[in-house]
């Protein structure tokens, strides 16, 4: 599954021990979603080859706002 960013928006990132490591941001573009949803999260890979978290009620609030296209 692809995504579609047509505005900014945030994402978390993790360290690799798996503990939160803030935010990061998604810029405008197309992106590559991994794996199913894990603790309710999906994992996008961003152009630079790090993965960021995206929360699915976030999500499902980004695509409402047309900030998001799930493609």
């Amino acid at each position: 599954m692809r995504i579609k960013v047509i505005n900014g928006v945030l994402a978390r990132q993790k360290n690799k021990d798996g503990s939160d490591a803030g935010f990061a941001p998604l810029v405008v573009g197309t992106y590559e979603v991994l794996g199913p949803v894990k603790d309710g999260f999906l994992e996008v890979c961003k152009d630079d080859g790090i993965n960021v978290f995206l929360p699915i009620d976030k999500l499902d609030t980004y695509v409402k706002r047309g900030d998001i296209q799930i493609m």
